[in-house]
């Protein structure tokens, strides 16, 4: 399929972050690709998502989280700073949560919840918001 100087810069902004928003990613690539709108971004990485060259990854709902990776893959999200991290969980824990899922599949991704190493656990001053 060919390609354009734009969704080459998209893509290759977008591997280099691993995970965004296009908000994110447009902050990205406005130098390289100044006359590109926001509307234009939004249009061209419908597209890619579309065509199956990059992936969507778990968010809160409220935006969309672009994914340089579009195969399934299993993913740590942080509640509190919603920073998001590819992770490899083994086929053993896979195995472990089929057998409590029985008929319904697991391969989807995984999404494993919880506090990343820059955010920390609660406690003495730690001021996070509990989410």
């Amino acid at each position: 399929m060919p390609t354009t100087i734009q969704t080459d810069t998209v893509l290759t902004a977008l591997r280099r972050l691993g995970h965004a928003t296009n908000l994110e990613l447009y902050a990205a690539i406005t130098d390289q690709l100044p006359q590109l709108g926001l509307t234009s971004l939004h249009r061209i990485t419908a597209r890619m998502v579309e065509r199956g060259e990059i992936g969507l990854a778990p968010s809160d709902g409220r935006q969309v989280v672009l994914d340089a990776r579009p195969e399934a893959h299993d993913h740590f999200v942080c509640t509190v700073c919603g920073g998001i991290l590819d992770i490899a969980l083994p086929d053993s824990t896979i195995d472990l949560i089929q057998g409590q899922l029985g008929r319904n599949l697991v391969r989807d991704g995984i999404v494993v919840r919880g506090r990343c190493e820059r955010c920390g656990p609660l406690g003495a001053g730690n001021t996070a918001s509990r989410k």
